[in-house]
């Protein structure tokens, strides 16, 4: 089905090919602020307001593509009387957003669908949008920082990327984005009865920061490979704000998330129901929402790393050595978890803060036995197996210094850093004839069950996801 989208808004373009819609963008140049200010002055609704502005630019187009579908949409935000649209200058987003502080808003989207120069569909969607009480000084920073974004939005405060700003929100994750897509995908298969469009499912990472997650490359890929409709994004939350944000955006309808630092723990904590190995390391780092709104959470951070040492070393057998663990931190809970459960008959484990070693041990196993940081070579000759799960050795942090000069030529080393690919100790390893594996794989392969428990299908983990990911 050809569709043309009366706008130039990415954002919009996105949703629909999330949708596996495939559109053509034309701009639609109209005048919207002198269209707003004659229906405000005609003391019209915003409802209409929004609703007239989605068929002006839909109409303009249909005039000129009369046998095509043309899909026009618009956004205005209502609040105490008055109707707001994109800001015009940074200073008038910081008077909008004071006037917002603490309080709840509307956000009306509307969608019209023209053909033949003539309207054949039409949706509004009311979302309800809860503020928190901002600063002066937080919306200081917030403009400084966001302005590029913001003034592209109506009340110019860019949901996708800052959730956090609100306690509460009633309305659909697409329709607070500016496209009903759920009535826009009934109203196109209703059609033709050969189309079977689906709504986009969405999930997301959470963390603090997140800009560097590789998870959106991995999971588009998976969804772009398996034709599924859905999309996967990183959105940044501040550790204050992380239960309220969650809480907000499963209303929105987000069906699932991985989570990374810092959240891994809090994430545990607010679950509805746990895993058994979620609950061994105490952290989780998938959550799958039900059809209730119930958080499932789950840890797939052990079965990434097993799958992965599988995968590249299939002689790998964890029941024939003791194993040397360095680092006690979040990672490293979930790696002493799986080797224990593999087989590994004892674990030496060292940090270079010995108590938060201790505390680890003591919490997991006493079949693991915490060495210090400066004895750490004196237990290699007795290993079978050896993982890092500190950031040392990772490109822009200190490097590893640890001489395995005596480690057994059948032992497998892994290092979960992957960047770079070959760490120095998997080189140093691999120079004494041990097995050698990277940390990219345990990234890939923690990301499947995730994958198939929010989008129903269980994705490949091949050279060519690790291509894309590793660039």
């Amino acid at each position: 089905m050809d569709l043309i989208i009366a706008s130039k808004s990415e954002t919009r373009q996105r949703i629909l090919s999330c949708a596996l819609i495939s559109t053509k963008a034309i701009s639609p140049q109209i005048d919207e602020d002198s269209i707003t200010r004659s229906l405000v002055a005609e003391n019209a609704t915003p409802r209409d307001i929004a609703d007239t502005l989605a068929e002006h630019k839909a109409k303009k187009v249909s005039i000129k593509n009369p046998e095509t579908w043309v899909l026009g949409g618009d956004q205005i935000l209502a609040f105490e009387g008055e109707v707001f649209g994109k800001p015009e200058t940074p200073n008038a987003l910081k008077r909008t957003l004071t006037r917002f502080s603490g309080q709840t808003h509307r956000l009306i989207t509307a969608n019209v669908i023209y053909k033949n120069a003539e309207p054949v569909w039409r949706h509004v969607a009311v979302s309800h949008m809860t503020m928190y009480p901002i600063t002066e000084a937080d919306i200081e920073s917030y403009v400084a920082e966001a302005w590029p974004n913001a003034q592209h939005t109506a009340g110019g405060y860019y949901f996708e990327e800052n959730p956090h700003l609100f306690s509460k929100v009633k309305g659909n994750w697409f329709d607070i984005m500016g496209l009903s897509i759920e009535p826009i995908v009934g109203f196109l298969n209703r059609q033709n009865s050969e189309l079977k469009f689906r709504p986009p499912k969405l999930a997301a990472v959470l963390g603090h920061p997140i800009s560097h997650s590789k998870s959106p490359r991995m999971h588009g890929h998976w969804l772009k490979t398996n034709s599924i409709s859905g999309d996967y994004i990183a959105i940044d939350i501040p550790p204050q704000r992380f239960s309220e944000t969650l809480r907000v955006l499963i209303t929105a309808g987000v069906l699932g998330f991985n989570v990374t630092v810092p959240h891994k723990e809090k994430a545990l904590l607010l679950s509805d129901h746990r895993s058994a190995t979620a609950e061994k390391i105490g952290a989780a780092n998938t959550l799958v929402i039900d059809v209730n709104g119930k958080i499932n959470a789950d840890n797939t951070d052990g079965y990434g790393f097993i799958t992965n040492l599988r995968s590249h070393c299939k002689h790998w057998v964890p029941e024939a050595g003791p194993a040397l663990v360095l680092g006690a931190g979040g990672a490293s809970r979930a790696i002493l978890v799986s080797l224990l459960e593999a087989g590994v008959p004892k674990i030496y484990l060292s940090n270079r803060t010995p108590q938060r070693a201790l505390d680890v041990a003591s919490k997991l196993s006493p079949l693991i036995e915490v060495i210090s940081w400066e004895h750490k070579e004196h237990c290699l000759t007795k290993i079978m197996t050896m993982v890092n799960t500190t950031s040392l050795g990772m490109t822009g942090k200190p490097p590893l210094k640890i001489d395995i000069s005596t480690i057994k030529p059948a032992a497998l080393v892994a290092d979960l850093v992957y960047a770079p690919i070959e760490t120095p100790l998997l080189k140093q390893a691999k120079t004494l004839g041990c097995s050698a594996v990277g940390g990219i794989g345990m990234l890939l392969y923690q990301g499947v069950p995730g994958f198939e428990a929010w989008f129903g299908i269980r994705p490949v983990v091949n050279a060519e996801i690790e291509a894309l990911v590793i660039q």
